[in-house]
């Protein structure tokens, strides 16, 4: 195995070492990180770049050490080696840029020393326009992603005044090309403040070079050349994948001292015609050129570390990786509603391309129910920080998403595991991103990271005040409501009615529905015990309260004689053929309720991370489709019941009837999927 290690014992250190192992693996190089060199103080975006290179495999003879910032090495650092080493006869090179001969000696003793073993010491050969590095700068690129229209990446542009900003919104306003914006943390900060998220902007620490490079068809330099090791193999990746360098710095920093590089423009404002009339038109040839520039081929790994390549390579089966299967992670809270879309659009791409779920374990049993092979990740702990979870679901979608052709995320929060694991594959990646947000509600980091996303698909709702402006970005698209239809006959439902009657033991005529949800928001306890205390009432009512199979029951829920507890992952069939549904307003089941025309009284659930359930049972009471009651109206909601059980319901059935509701969408987003796929 390849081990690599750093002399340096602070963050960049390790930052630096982890870029560099993520280009060796991109070179077919093993490499990995012993999982003891783990800082403790790292942050969650560190953990998150590490994670899919650490190993807790001890070292044997026969493996190396690559050792970065060899000039850094002291007492401490060489006994960490000894320790990791732990005697075995290992190969080992150190790269390090050393002030004096003197220092180089004393380096390599402390390694000698430590390990037993005389290594081989590299000082990395500079490249220009670069400044030198401690550490070997060299190309790794990914596949890259076909475009409707190419993307020009802005390194570090002027963002400071309001003129320089309205610049780059003109710039970005051209119909030829999309632009985003590479600067640092502080920097993409004050952009948002100023500007919001309709230009999206990285900084440099949200995606390692590797995920990076491949999302830009141009670049344009506005800063100088500097040290930092991640903009240096950017600047590799860019260069070995065939993205054209623009070098648009007033003194011509770039260009000047490397002619591979393109000489354009200083003033954002001459930017945009420059770049239609003279580089788009020859972009094909551009790339090429860069592909077989100097500039690529000095950024091509170096032989000492080229020979680390496996001389044996194990059997491998090479796929193609667009016939793959597509990888579909719902997710959020308990993730039920989320889940069941996403099979209903999975099911509708059976005849063209295979699906796999990522989700959690709450989803588990309906998915493969469904006929869908299915991960389970793992939920959130009260007694874990915040994002471990996320870090070992990241470990599990990783491997996952190698083979896959597309990856599927449906939610509110697009964490980091779902986000780097398409990137780190250059998967192309969709979003079925619901809107109806609350107001006041906080999205800004699901606003800032749909800029990750090749496509967003929009489920609208079945009445348009729900739906809010439509976005006019060219990757967003909009499709009807994603529902789970079901259009039987009378004979069909009185047949189903007595079916169930016989297995539930209840002769009730009516059949009442109860479906609240899983309580993520709320304690539904009082609702449901007045629900089933009413029902008691009601010689002429089956009522069934339905509970997803994990979900927490109260005991005294099965005592009701006239109630039966029906935990089940099937639950929407049950809406079609009731007399009355009693449900919260979440968005399959609200659409389930209206579109299979059944009488429905709606109860809210409300949270600051929950859709507006209240603006959805509004639009339906409005229309005279639906009741809507407050979860604290309990005498308003045994009332309703009773009405809607009579003429009340009726009648409600009847408006449904009438109402010309929109093609729902569930063949359009399985086409939005396929088109990148098939």
């Amino acid at each position: 195995m390849i081990f690599c290690e750093t002399g340096g014992h602070d963050t960049t250190a390790f930052d630096n070492l982890v870029v560099f192992v993520s280009q060796l693996r991109g070179c077919g190089i093993p490499a990995v990180i012993s999982a003891k060199s783990l800082p403790d103080d790292l942050r969650p975006s560190h953990q998150f770049d590490a994670a899919a290179f650490l190993s807790n495999v001890a070292m044997n003879s026969g493996d190396t050490l690559v050792l970065l910032d060899g000039h850094k090495i002291d007492v401490d650092g060489a006994a960490k080696l000894r320790e990791l080493a732990k005697g075995a006869e290992i190969n080992c090179l150190i790269y390090g840029n050393f002030e004096t001969r003197q220092s180089e000696i004393t380096a390599s003793a402390r390694v000698a020393y430590a390990l037993n073993v005389q290594p081989k010491v590299i000082v990395p050969a500079g490249c220009d326009p670069l400044p030198p590095s401690n550490i070997a700068v060299f190309g790794a690129p990914l596949r890259q992603e076909k475009r409707v229209k190419p993307v020009v990446g802005l390194f570090a542009p002027d963002i400071s005044t309001s003129d320089a900003r309205a610049q780059l919104r003109t710039l970005a306003m051209s119909r030829a090309f999309d632009v985003e914006i590479i600067t640092t943390g502080s920097a993409k900060k004050d952009w948002i403040e100023a500007e919001g998220h309709d230009i999206p902007a990285w900084h440099l620490g949200e995606l390692l070079p590797r995920a990076l490079a491949p999302r830009f068809d141009l670049v344009t330099m506005f800063g100088p050349p500097h040290v930092w090791l991640r903009t240096q193999m950017l600047l590799a990746n860019l260069s070995l994948q065939g993205t054209p360098i623009i070098d648009t710095t007033p003194k011509q920093c770039w260009s000047s001292v490397c002619p591979d590089i393109v000489t354009g423009p200083s003033r954002v404002a001459d930017l945009s015609a420059w770049l239609e009339k003279v580089i788009l038109p020859k972009l094909s040839e551009l790339r090429t050129a860069t592909r077989e520039s100097d500039l690529a081929k000095a950024f091509a790994i170096p032989e000492d570390l080229r020979e680390l390549r496996p001389t044996v390579a194990k059997a491998r089966k090479v796929s193609d990786q667009s016939s793959g299967p597509v990888l579909f992670m719902p997710t959020n809270g308990v993730g039920l509603g989320h889940a069941k879309r996403c099979s209903l659009i999975a099911d509708a791409m059976r005849d063209q391309a295979t699906s796999r779920f990522a989700a959690f374990p709450s989803c588990t049993g309906m998915l493969t129910a469904s006929g869908f092979a299915t991960m389970p990740l793992v939920s959130r702990s009260e007694h874990r920080a915040p994002h471990e979870n996320d870090l070992v679901n990241f470990g599990r979608l990783s491997p996952l998403a190698k083979d896959s052709s597309a990856i599927v995320f449906d939610g509110g929060y697009v964490f980091d595991s779902v986000m780097r694991a398409a990137a780190d594959q250059a998967l192309p990646s969709i979003w079925i991103r619901r809107g109806l947000w609350q107001a006041g509600q906080n999205n800004q980091v699901a606003l800032d990271r749909q800029k990750t996303f090749s496509r967003i698909v929009v489920p609208t709702e079945a009445f348009d005040e729900l739906n809010g402006r439509r976005e006019t970005a060219q990757n967003v698209h909009y499709v009807g409501p994603i529902v789970q239809e079901s259009r039987q006959s009378a004979s069909q439902t009185a047949k189903l009615r007595k079916k169930l009657a016989a297995k539930v033991g209840l002769t009730g005529k009516k059949l009442v529905v109860t479906m609240l949800g899983g309580g993520v928001a709320a304690d539904r306890r009082a609702q449901i015990n007045a629900i089933c205390a009413h029902m008691e009432t009601r010689s002429d009512v089956a009522h069934l309260l339905v509970v997803w199979p994990t979900a927490t029951t109260d005991p005294g829920w099965f005592h009701y004689r006239n109630t039966r507890v029906v935990q089940s992952v099937h639950a929407s069939v049950l809406i079609p053929i009731a007399d009355l549904f009693i449900s919260a307003i979440g968005y399959n089941s609200f659409h389930e309720a209206i579109y299979a025309h059944t009488p429905t009284i709606f109860v809210p659930q409300m949270a600051g991370f929950m859709d507006d359930q209240r603006a959805r049972g509004l639009a339906a009471a409005d229309r005279e489709l639906a009741l809507l009651i407050e979860p604290w109206e309990m005498l308003s909601l045994t009332k309703s019941i009773d009405d809607c059980l009579g003429d009340r319901g009726v009648q409600l059935r009847e408006n449904l009837r009438k109402m010309n509701l929109p093609e729902t969408g569930t063949k359009a987003a399985a086409g939005h999927i396929l088109e990148y796929v098939a």
